[in-house]
């Protein structure tokens, strides 16, 4: 094989791309601006001499299993929701403002017009952050402090259900199922997927079109698992109920069908009951929050 200058040709292939494409190439390291490069070393490192269990994810994660850079503007951590109330503690005591923005699912920690989000659940509802990520996550080094980094199995099942107009995770899906397809843990995604398959399906076979001679990346059986599945789904009989389940992958796409077309919406469904947990209560309750959105102001009144 002929030797390749590969900086060389990163350069010829960056030349003609636009700044917001540069946002996200492969590139030797994460780079951090060293303000929030400062603010993430006192929060990671805080939060490790408290003994709070987190995992990185976000563009991180992503860069660790990808090897691909993407410039942002945030850390995202996520806590089991029964530590969420340490992590706030504990971050209020290294000098952020704590701020509990969603009841169900986000909390931010903030310092010097830099933040943190600190994620417990789905936005849609539909599920907490469970044990999975930190038990099978995988060490790593950020802000020159030792981390934990979301596994590549959790990031595929979050990032299925992220398709807003203004964001959508199915590059991050492919490139995860291109770079480490080979070694995950494929039967648990499945289970975790549970009755969301379809979706998981769609970004496998997103996968194989975009990569049509790749080898690896989806055992054979999984593929014909799921088109069984499917095809069962084609033959099940429909019963014309007006409901969607397009608010759980986008918000803003499908708000029409709720508002205006009069379909029951499943993402309301899955917040109310999700808000309802004890678990949920002892989060909105805790004494560690600086500042409560609205939408936690009103949070009793909703719940009650």
């Amino acid at each position: 094989m002929p030797n390749i200058d590969k900086n060389a040709m990163r350069a010829r292939g960056l030349a003609g791309i636009s700044r917001q494409e540069k946002r996200s190439v492969t590139h030797g390291e994460f780079w951090i601006p060293e303000e929030a490069r400062e603010l993430y070393k006192r929060a990671l490192r805080a939060l490790n001499a408290a003994g709070v269990p987190y995992v990185v994810a976000g563009a991180y994660a992503i860069h660790e299993h990808t090897g691909i850079y993407r410039e942002t503007k945030d850390l995202d951590l996520f806590v089991e929701p029964e530590h969420v109330a340490s992590a706030a503690r504990t971050l209020h005591d290294a000098g952020m403002t704590t701020r509990l923005e969603q009841p169900h699912w986000l909390a931010k920690a903030m310092a010097g017009g830099q933040y943190i989000d600190v994620i417990f659940g789905m936005g849609n509802g539909l599920a907490l952050i469970d044990r999975d990520w930190y038990q099978h996550s995988r060490p790593a080094i950020l802000a020159a402090t030792p981390v934990r980094v979301a596994p590549p199995e959790e990031l595929i099942w979050h990032r299925l259900f992220i398709s807003e107009r203004h964001r959508h995770d199915m590059a991050d899906i492919v490139h995860l199922i291109a770079s480490v397809g080979g070694i995950m843990d494929w039967a648990r995604l499945v289970a975790k997927t549970g009755e969301h398959w379809p979706l998981l399906l769609g970004q496998i076979e997103l996968f194989r079109y975009i990569y049509p001679e790749l080898r690896g990346g989806v055992p054979e059986w999984v593929v014909s698992e799921l088109l069984d599945r499917a095809r069962e789904e084609l033959a099940r009989e429909r019963t014309d109920e007006r409901v969607t389940r397009g608010t759980l992958i986008s918000r803003f796409s499908f708000t029409i069908d709720v508002h205006e077309w009069g379909f029951r919406d499943l993402r309301a469904e899955w917040i109310a009951a999700t808000e309802r947990l004890p678990v949920i209560r002892a989060i909105v309750d805790a004494d560690v929050w600086d500042e409560r959105s609205r939408a936690v102001e009103s949070y009793h009144a909703r719940v009650a």
